[in-house]
């Protein structure tokens, strides 16, 4: 088992069954839940519901995947207010995800 930040066992993706984008969530999750809980609630509820990620030459497109169009476009109301802190975290999972050691020394340059 891989020791995580808070010294617990990390969630996987709750849908492993869509397989095409499986490796893309699993990473972006684990920094969301090593970097920013909220915006890992937010995200692992998407996913949950079947939304996709598309992988970009520099980050990630998230797609609606199972989600009705107007479901979608509540969840995509609701991320507006956290749409900086997603482009980040999605930016950052390109580079691979977070460690201890990439935390401080990486990530926050310390």
């Amino acid at each position: 088992m891989q020791q995580t930040l808070w010294g617990s066992e990390h969630p996987a993706d709750p849908r492993k069954d869509l397989v095409s984008d499986h490796r893309h969530w699993k990473d972006v999750l684990w920094n969301c839940w090593h970097l920013d809980k909220d915006l890992y609630g937010l995200l692992h509820g998407i996913r949950c519901g079947g939304a996709q990620l598309v992988l970009t030459q520099s980050s990630y497109r998230l797609m609606p995947g199972e989600w009705s169009e107007s479901e979608w476009e509540d969840i995509r109301q609701r991320l507006e207010p956290v749409r900086d802190k997603l482009v980040q975290k999605f930016k950052l999972t390109r580079f691979g995800t977070v460690t201890k050691e990439k935390v401080l020394e990486e990530v926050f340059g310390g």
